[in-house]
């Protein structure tokens, strides 16, 4: 349930006018007046979001994000599409793009976010290709893209010259990955993989990989992580190490032997740092045979060895967070 913020009159207002968003009579810092009993059409409503989004508070503009999403709802799909696109402004478009993908996916039609992924691939703002992008987070957009016929893909985006529209892209994924599907969806995190090494930028290469869960890819996607041990990026090659150690148990021997030659062919320590991470967490309590036999092959990360020795050692447990901050823990 959507909690609304103490904002005077805003409650009996919402109760009187359920789907109408009302307007902002005050500055980012002051309190918001709005009337106890008002009527607005759809057009009243985004006139009224686009100046709260101007000069609301940061609590009134998040408000204005979830309750436009709810009305959306009811709104009439032509008139949502219409909104959509005839709008300029990044801000308001981004929380349209979020009411478009909401009433797709309420009515379970998925072909109404297609002008979105339009604007997405071929406006020329930058600006507006990120924010059409950014109102579908924290919806099933992957799977969108794909019933809409694979037409607009992320792996596509992520090659957009503008370094916001490559944001949007990874914030996304990372963010579907976590908050939509917990880390379970096959085809979000190989969606993912697939993104990040279409991504010219090591670096958002590297933060997809290190942020989306890969415990449900399938085999040809742990080959490609495979492949990136030897990227010529050491904090590529420290993220694929990382993303290996959280593949499917039944991919973890190839990713354990990659892991080993890794460790011992590797020049940078905080590479050898997220080879070794990577074992510890393919193996869990198994791992420490496998650890032990690379002691000694970088004397000055014997230390960070012996910590995970220790964790793996004293804790029977198979929660990977719980064993990392013990880990962290006993080597401050």
């Amino acid at each position: 349930m959507t909690h609304l913020p103490r904002i005077p009159g805003l409650r009996a207002a919402l109760l009187a006018t359920a789907t109408c968003l009302l307007p902002v009579t005050a500055g980012a810092q002051g309190p918001v007046t709005l009337p106890m009993h008002a009527t607005c059409s759809f057009s009243n409503m985004l006139r009224d979001l686009r100046q709260g989004l101007r000069e609301g508070s940061p609590t009134y503009r998040r408000y204005l994000r979830e309750h436009f999403k709810e009305a959306a709802r009811v709104m009439p799909a032509e008139e949502l599409l219409a909104m959509v696109a005839q709008e300029r402004e990044p801000a308001v478009l981004e929380v349209l793009g979020a009411g478009l993908a909401t009433k797709a996916s309420f009515i379970e039609d998925p072909s109404l976010v297609q002008p979105l992924l339009q604007r997405a691939m071929s406006d020329g703002d930058p600006a507006l290709r990120a924010a059409a992008l950014k109102g579908l987070e924290r919806t099933g957009s992957v799977e969108m893209m794909e019933k809409n016929g694979g037409v607009v893909t992320y792996p596509q985006l992520m090659r957009d010259p503008s370094p916001e529209v490559r944001e949007a892209v990874a914030s996304n994924l990372i963010t579907e990955s976590a908050k939509v599907y917990f880390g379970h969806d096959q085809r979000v995190s190989e969606t993912a993989v697939a993104a990040a090494l279409a991504s010219p930028d090591p670096e958002l290469t590297a933060k997809l990989l290190r942020e989306v869960s890969m415990e449900k890819v399938g085999p040809e996607t742990v080959d490609k992580l495979r492949g990136q041990l030897r990227a010529q990026s050491p904090s590529l090659r420290a993220a694929a190490a990382t993303a290996l150690g959280g593949v499917p148990g039944a991919q973890s021997p190839q990713a354990r032997g990659s892991l080993v030659e890794l460790y011992r062919s590797e020049k940078d320590p905080a590479v050898r740092k997220a080879a070794l991470m990577g074992i510890a967490r393919l193996g869990f309590a198994g791992s420490r045979s496998t650890l032990e036999s690379l002691r000694g092959v970088a004397p000055g990360l014997d230390p960070e060895i012996d910590a995970w020795l220790t964790v793996l050692k004293r804790n029977n447990v198979q929660d990977w967070g719980l064993l990392l901050r013990e880990k962290e823990r006993i080597r401050k």
